[in-house]
């Protein structure tokens, strides 16, 4: 008998398990664990469940795990459109992630282009290359970054370019969704260095995140909204910046005690 799982937006589809282990993959728990987990899941699985049910047995499962850390993981895609509400944590947290990658950054530069002054979001170098960044934030993670935002950064970096003709300069896109299939086509047209949530493939902003291991903050169990915002307020966009002893005296004390470990060993982990 097949089993139908219903979407958020109501429709259904078949339930496939590959789907399951390729979230799992990316997240990062092994194969063995993963076994064990569609066990767990199928056990409970009847037609017609939600995927926010799913969802739950697989949190419960990797909760009751030896490596409960992975339950946040699962979070990321609504993690970062949590880094606002403006979008300047989502600024310095792209920032960190590429100075991570060996870029020199800075964030939030009034810059004199040919015919006007224009505001960057972040400012890149590496390799003798000068990277000009719109860290294009979305609240929404289902929103994609259409082609309008493409051919503005274009414009923009023309007027750039042609104030800053002795260096090597590129424009460059960074989102925490998706790009329309336009953007992405225009933009490999005009030469618009693009990173967004899976693209380019293998490179994308979550694979980003896996190989620096930069979680950001928003990911964090056991922080209240307020606690979240007064960090990001104060500069801390990162889980790794939690374990600063400096950036400790900022958290609740039940925090420091049961879910700071947890941090520590996402932090650390390089399965």
């Amino acid at each position: 008998m097949t089993t139908y799982v219903t979407k958020f937006d109501g429709t259904r589809e078949v339930y496939n398990e590959e789907k399951i282990k390729g979230s799992a993959t990316r997240v990062g728990v092994p194969a063995k664990m993963q076994d064990e987990m569609i066990d767990s899941i199928r056990s409970r699985l009847y037609d017609g469940i939600s995927t926010s049910e799913i969802y739950s047995l697989i949190q419960d499962y990797l909760h009751s795990s030896n490596r409960p850390y992975l339950a946040m993981k699962y979070n990321l895609k609504t993690a970062l459109a949590e880094l606002g509400p403006s979008g300047y944590p989502f600024e310095k947290y792209v920032a960190l992630l590429l100075a991570e990658q060996g870029y020199e950054t800075v964030t939030n530069q009034i810059i004199a282009g040919d015919c006007v002054t224009h505001e960057v979001d972040v400012v890149a170098k590496k390799d003798g290359i000068t990277y000009f960044i719109e860290a294009k934030f979305h609240k929404s993670p289902n929103q994609r970054t259409d082609v309008r935002v493409t051919l503005y950064i274009k414009a923009r970096y023309d007027d750039l370019a042609a104030a800053h003709s002795v260096e090597k300069t590129k424009p460059w896109i960074v989102t925490n969704t998706r790009f329309s299939t336009d953007a992405i086509k225009y933009a490999e047209c005009q030469g618009i260095k693009l990173t967004s949530w899976g693209y380019p493939k293998g490179e994308g902003i979550m694979d980003i995140i896996e190989s620096t291991r930069l979680h950001p903050i928003t990911m964090v169990e056991g922080l209240t909204k307020e606690d979240k915002i007064r960090l990001m307020t104060a500069g801390v966009v990162t889980a790794k910046q939690l374990l600063d002893p400096k950036v400790r005296e900022l958290l609740p004390g039940s925090f420091i005690k049961n879910k700071l470990p947890l941090v520590e060993s996402l932090c650390r982990d390089a399965s």
